[in-house]
């Protein structure tokens, strides 16, 4: 019985310690956004985390994984990173230009650690990579769904004066997205301020889906059977 007992106990006690000596490095989160002017350039630090500290530097290759659709002239990623002896926390700077970037569509920078056998490493991190507007502007992102006649949806936005900013045709009409089918997103730049959305069927039925962002933020959102159209206001 003794015999056992020990056999038992060491058994417990080899996996212990293996579970308490390996190291694990992670992202402190699996997505962030970085968004930078047209024509500009910017950096963004991001932090790795290990579950132990040893005594000397730890060094983690760092690989750009699959999903990556961004241009490779947007973004330039190290292809290593530190954990410096006696922390748990490194850090990498990831540097973002306007090349090939939009300000409707996100680009994707995937990112991934690369595990060894003195270290474990976590899921990916996402990166989505956009145009900011210039001057401190409000990026606006209409997303529109459309029904099986996207020919009868008409929209527009309106400022505090009751001036078009934008609109689905100019002159304002119906017949925009003829032939279209799935959804599409229009963005565009505008100053803080009160603006009114207004959208239109032309069988009075409703039909399209809208949802309206400001810089990530919703602010407006209309489905379903909404007759002719409806309006509402949202300041930015």
């Amino acid at each position: 019985l003794a015999s056992v007992a020990l056999l038992s106990f060491s058994s417990c006690e080899d996996t212990s310690v293996k579970a308490l000596d390996t190291s694990f490095a992670s992202f402190v989160t699996n997505t962030i956004d970085i968004g930078v002017e047209a024509g500009s350039e910017t950096s963004k630090e991001v932090k790795i985390y290990t579950t132990n500290i040893t005594g000397s530097d730890r060094t983690i290759p760092v690989l750009i994984a699959d999903g990556t659709d961004a241009d490779a002239g947007a973004y330039s990623v190290p292809s290593m990173v530190t954990i410096p002896g006696g922390s748990n926390v490194g850090s990498l700077m990831i540097d973002i230009k306007d090349v090939g970037l939009e300000l409707s569509t996100d680009k994707s920078l995937v990112i991934r650690l690369e595990s060894s056998e003195e270290m474990i490493t976590g899921e990916t991190l996402t990166v989505a990579l956009s145009q900011l507007c210039p001057n401190s502007g409000v990026k606006l992102k209409l997303n529109l769904t459309f029904d099986s006649w996207p020919e009868e949806a008409a929209w527009r936005i309106k400022d505090a004066s009751g001036v078009v900013v934008l609109a689905s045709l100019s002159p304002f009409n119906y017949g925009a997205y003829a032939g279209m089918s799935g959804s599409i997103t229009v963005a565009d730049c505008l100053a803080s301020g009160t603006y009114t959305i207004e959208v239109f069927d032309q069988y009075q039925d409703g039909g399209t889906d809208y949802s309206i962002t400001a810089n990530g933020v919703l602010v407006f959102s209309a489905s379903g059977n909404y007759g002719a159209g409806t309006s509402d206001s949202f300041t930015i």
